[in-house]
């Protein structure tokens, strides 16, 4: 079950005074016991962490705020890290000749908005006078080089220079046709055909979630040499990753806009006026990069013009001793701050809530932390691992990361000098090593010349300074190994490479008396961005928005969500920061995840000053209000529900015929006396309003049901029948559906299903089941699409419908029947034998009649038909208690007068329905809403609407779905207290009762899991959202909103779908539930676009209009695309059956798109 979020922010309890560590500088003090102070731990003391604990320290107030900083390893940092090595010497003797390694990162660069965020922390830290800086002039600015396929090649270090190096560099020669053709290249991204709104927010919507990986984007539009030789190269050097699994949208993003936002991206070098391929950004990411650019010219300001210009003509900077002096510097700054205490070599190893309902972590030294505020710096799959069981966190754990070896080789100016040649044949930073170099058994990414990057590092003297290089190796060439290689197959490794590329001779290389070699394996040191990412951590923010425990707790940093780089981590953990720190002071959004900047639809941040001091941002502040939880109401028989109560009680067959309704027909007619064929009928009006004289106001959802399931007068029960001639779907009657307006909705609905029914392993067995068809367009456009797939047709061998209207019931049989002849299927009873080419078709009035089926697929579809289904109304008074809205009779606001020769009689004619309150809470508001915490934060006078039987329906979906009954519903078992003496036979015998009675629960559940099924998948598409309505019930006549009292019978009743209600259901059964997304959001990533274009192939100018309106209103932003929710419906596997209660949602299943977005 998932925990109801509280709205009150968990308070700090007192905390014990905690013991300084030993690992802890001696400046560090313990954090003193303050009760009413708030706590923050930042997990993790890389760059990222360090940097979210000193920005904390510095803008929140040390008297309300505590910090705590937690790093596993005995040293800050993580991945930077700097060393000053003593370089050996021929004889042995120590020599003061040192030279500085980097076994991490070893420059800085400081170009772009996160340049600059990273350039104001080291501002702040005092650490621009130590900065060595490399301008864009020098030799390791300029000389990048390629090894391929058995020589260095220099690279081209701008976009123009790669034209002039294609016809200079002979294995880039066979490239250049592609470079020149990539401006004519189409683009993959479709310019809206009008000017409506709704036609650019489609294609905005697909483009959001869009992606590909970096070969695919760079093969398409230059070719597979560019792709192959020089980006693979670049991307090891960044990422030690394969640029056939890696995003393009993550890795490469401005790439992805150049083709996007220009059309090419030779074509995004030209002014805006000579490109015609240009449009603009859609207004939310045009607000989104104003308001960076706004930040961008805030941050100049701060730096000051003379540093911001001092630093265009830099590549690239680091310090004396190294990146690590940002490290030093920051452990130093926090070690200032007597509220916050750093705590090396303890890891936190899990987050729980205790008791009291606080957020508590526990450490690997024994000691439980209670906090206000988590910042996670560390790995994405470590923190998945840490996290509480029932945190429903999609996609922490699925970006797998570089394992780098890092080899470095320190040639001592002696051995330099001896030399009678130079050791590097070349200057510059180093060189990389495309994929398709022949002959990299070693797994080499590439060499980077230490030496060259950043030479003052070591000695002023050009002539006293060591060679020093840095070999890479690993990563992908690494991700297939059971067993990394050890540090001396590394430094083997190193060698031969060096020796064979440049050349340098291998006996001096493997002289420790003259080079030094140090190897380090660096184990999930980069994390690699697969395609898919920005929309999965687009999931991951909206997962952890809506989690009850973590949603205002927890905030994601580092480098496995927003970027690699140090830029990237110090900007995003600032940012991060600015938002807490607006929440803690200014009361801003409380919820901060960190990963805003992946939302979909991108949301620009809220206007404020870019200093983290500044006033908070203008806005109101968000509302004090519980959230929904799941909770469904308890039932003790939830599967004996039937849609139209006990009116109807079989099921129809196919072998219903008209002849069997006439008979009927004729019959009842001979037994009816010829006087009453004169008397006139009541209408269902006066009949309510006689049953309400008798027995009183009736709920809601008694009227509800009459109205709409009356077996004579209901609005279903009576659609298309003989006797009323009245439809109800369509143009002539009172509302359209989506299927009746694009026959595309149900074609893009069978795919859907088809690609389950292949990613499960294409069962041999299917039916279909449908609620609600209405006239059976849904499923005959369905039909007609599974028809083109041949193999799918041949398993299916049944349809079973769920229909109390049996002039609906004729419709859907035809639209059957002339979809199945279509391919030579045929109709058959349930009585029949099918055989090869026979489809058994039958109806049900009711939901619970609908067999489960194990041994085959069931795809059962739910369309507009839990919005009918009867609820009940609950208005909460000023004494805390819901009473229940009832239809009764409107009163009158004045005394009635009798005159004479007027009776009561004719005075009740002119009564008329209305809603009254119930004076005392009913029997249902004691069930459904009293004590239901989803309803607590309601203030007196507000209503809610609660329906039972749409929890009971969606109970029976969850169960035809997956295949298999659920488990009995329990409660809580109440002990009684024992009579007998503890330790007693009377008590022994009591114990023995209870156990037996316990494993006997045990041996019907074993049972029940025990037989296998092919379980289903499923889709709800319904107006309504994850949440309750109170004001929801209307009616519609004539495509026109009505007074849900006008002409009961004739008018269409609905409600908004909770769909958090129809959830806490499915979460009782073997199935799960995904979602749920806009109608839209479903449409478009099954394809509408690419059908609307194959529909409109051929046709008139009038017909393509028409078709593309349809398919426009199915997604239109202000109408169905938003207000139509999906929500899909699956068997858990066999796995997930197996699993624990808590963890069996999160087995690995084949995903679900577009409901899920595994690659």
């Amino acid at each position: 079950m998932l925990l109801t979020r509280t709205a009150s922010r968990l308070q700090c309890l007192p905390r014990p005074a905690v013991t300084p560590n030993k690992a802890l500088s001696s400046s560090t003090r313990a954090l003193a016991t303050v009760t009413d102070k708030k706590y923050i731990a930042v997990l993790g003391g890389g760059i990222s962490g360090l940097t979210s604990a000193y920005r904390l320290a510095q803008h929140l107030p040390k008297d309300r705020y505590n910090i705590v900083l937690l790093e596993h390893q005995n040293r800050l940092g993580g991945w930077i890290r700097s060393e000053r090595i003593v370089l050996p010497t021929a004889d042995g003797a120590a020599q003061n000749v040192t030279a500085l390694i980097e076994q991490g990162p070893r420059s800085i660069r400081p170009a772009g908005y996160s340049g600059l965020m990273m350039l104001e922390l080291v501002r702040s830290l005092g650490l621009l006078e130590r900065m060595l800086k490399v301008p864009k002039t020098a030799p390791s600015a300029q000389n990048r080089y390629l090894y391929y396929p058995d020589r260095l090649a220099k690279l081209p270090s701008s976009i123009p220079s790669l034209l002039s190096a294609l016809f200079k560099l002979p294995f880039l020669r066979a490239i250049i046709p592609g470079v020149l053709r990539e401006p004519r290249v189409p683009s993959r991204f479709l310019r809206p055909r009008s000017e409506s709104k709704s036609e650019k927010q489609r294609l905005q919507q697909r483009e959001w979630i869009q992606d590909e990986s970096v070969d695919s984007f760079v093969s398409r539009r230059f070719g597979n040499g560019l792709a192959e030789n020089l980006v693979s190269a670049v991307i090891h050097g960044i990422y030690a990753g394969d640029t056939r699994k890696l995003s393009i949208r993550a890795v490469l993003p401005f790439l992805w806009e150049a083709e996007r936002v220009h059309g090419s991206v030779l074509r995004s070098m030209l002014s805006t006026k000579r490109n015609k391929r240009h449009r603009a950004l859609p207004e939310p990411e045009a607000a989104v990069k104003a308001a960076k650019d706004l930040r961008l010219e805030n941050i100049e300001k701060e730096l000051g013009k003379d540093v911001v210009e001092s630093f265009k003509s830099i590549s690239v900077y680091s310090f004396q001793e190294g990146v690590q002096e940002i490290v030093q510097a920051l452990e130093s700054r926090l070690a200032e701050y007597d509220n916050v205490q750093i705590k090396k070599g303890d890891a936190v190893q899990s987050i729980h809530r205790n008791e009291a309902g606080k957020t508590t972590l526990h450490t690997e030294s024994g000691e439980t932390m209670v906090v206000d505020r988590i910042i996670s710096s560390i790995p994405s799959t470590r923190l998945a691992q840490i996290l509480p069981s029932d945190a429903e966190l999609p996609h922490l754990s699925h970006n797998p990361s570089a394992n780098v070896g890092v080899v470095n080789l320190v040639i001592s100016p002696s051995a330099v000098a001896s030399s009678s040649k130079p050791l590097v044949p070349v200057e510059g930073f180093g060189y990389l090593i495309p994929r398709t170099s022949p002959g990299n058994q070693d797994g080499i990414l590439g060499v980077v010349f230490d030496s060259d990057a950043i030479p003052e590092q070591d000695s002023v003297c050009a002539a006293s300074r060591p060679v020093k290089l840095t070999v890479m190796m690993g990563g992908s060439h690494w991700a297939d190994l059971e067993t990394l290689p050890s540090e001396a197959d590394m430094r083997a490794r190193a060698i031969n490479a060096v020796s064979q590329h440049l050349g340098i001779d291998r006996s001096l290389l493997e002289d420790a008396s003259k080079v030094s070699v140090r190897a380090t394996m660096q184990k999930d040191c980069i994390p690699w961005y697969l395609v898919g990412h920005p929309v999965r951590m687009s999931q991951l923010h909206k997962a952890l928005e809506k989690d009850e425990l973590l949603g205002s707790k927890l905030t994601l940093v580092g480098a496995s969500y927003t970027g690699v780089s140090l830029n990237d981590c110090v900007a995003y953990a600032t940012e991060a920061v600015e938002q807490i720190v607006d929440a803690e002071l200014h009361g801003g959004e409380r919820i901060v995840t960190g990963l805003a900047s992946f939302a979909i639809p991108p949301v620009p941040p809220s206007q404020k000053a870019t200093s983290i001091t500044a006033q908070a941002r203008k806005g109101d502040t968000r509302p004090s209000v519980n959230p929904q939880g799941l909770m469904g109401p308890i039932t003790g028989t939830p599967n004996q529900f039937a849609v139209a109560g006990s009116i109807h009680t079989r099921a129809f067959s196919t072998t219903r015929q008209k002849s069997n309704s006439s008979s009927s027909s004729s019959s009842s007619s001979r037994s009816t006396p010829v006087s009453s064929a004169d008397k006139k009928t009541k209408s269902l009006n006066e009949i309510l309003l006689d049953s309400i004289r008798a027995s009183g106001p009736m709920p809601v959802s008694t009227y509800m049901r009459t109205c709409l399931l009356d077996p004579m007068q209901g609005y279903y029960s009576s659609a298309n029948s003989p006797s009323t001639s009245r439809e109800v779907l369509g143009s002539r009657g009172d509302f359209i559906t989506s299927p009746e307006i694009s026959q595309v909705f149900g074609e893009l609905v069978a795919i859907f299903y088809l690609a389950r029914w292949q990613s499960v392993g294409a069962p041999s067995a299917t039916r279909i089941v449908e609620l609600g068809p209405g006239k059976g367009t849904l499923l005959a456009d369905m039909l007609r699409t599974f028809a083109t797939f041949k193999p799918f047709m041949a398993t299916l061998k049944r349809i079973h419908l769920v229909e109390t209207s049996e002039g609906l019931m004729e419709l859907q049989l035809n639209a059957i029947k002339e979809a199945l002849g279509v391919v030579g299927k045929r109709v058959v009873s349930a009585e029949e034998d099918a055989g090869a080419d026979g489809v058994v078709v039958e109806w049900f009035p009711g939901i619970d009649m609908v067999p489960v089926i194990p041994e085959e697929l069931t795809i059962l579809t739910a369309h507009e038909f839990f919005d009918a289904l009867p609820t009940h109304i609950f208005e909460k008074g000023v004494d805390g208690k819901f009473r229940e809205v009832l239809v009764g009779i409107k009163p009158t606001s004045s005394i009635t007068v009798l005159k004479p020769g007027q009776d009561l009689q004719k005075q009740a004619q002119n009564e008329e329905l209305g809603f009254v309150l119930s004076p005392t809470p009913t029997p249902w508001a004691q069930m459904l809403v009293q004590n239901n915490p989803r309803f607590q934060h309601l203030e007196p006078g507000q209503r809610v609407e609660v329906s039972p039987e749409a929890w009971a329906v969606a109970r029976r979906v969850g169960e035809i779905v997956a295949g298999r009954s659920a488990s009995a519903p329990s409660s809580p078992k109440q002990e009684a207290p024992r009579s007998a003496p503890e330790g007693s036979a009377e008590a022994k015998a009591e114990a023995a009762l209870e156990a037996e009675r316990l494993q006997a629960e045990r041996r019907l559940e074993t049972q029940r899991l025990s037989h296998a099924t092919e379980g289903g998948i499923g889709l709800i598409i319904d107006y309504g959202d994850d949440k309750a309505y109170g004001s929801s019930l209307r009616a519609f006549k004539n495509h026109a909103l009505v007074r849900v009292f006008d002409s009961p019978g004739t008018v269409d009743l609905t409600v908004n779908v909770d769909f958090l209600h129809l959830k806490s259901a499915i979460h009782t059964t073997d199935a799960r539930y995904l979602g749920p997304i806009d109608q839209a959001d479903f449409l478009v990533g099954m394809g509408l676009q690419m059908r609307t274009e194959a529909l409109v192939k051929g046709r008139d100018a009038h017909d393509e209009n028409r078709i593309k309106d349809a398919a426009n209103r199915l997604i239109d932003e202000s109408g169905m695309g938003i207000q139509y929710k999906a929500l899909a419906i699956t068997a858990r596997r066999c796995a997930e059956n197996n699993a624990p209660d808590q963890h069996r949602d999160k087995v690995a299943d084949p995903d679900i798109y577009p409901f899920e977005f595994q690659h």
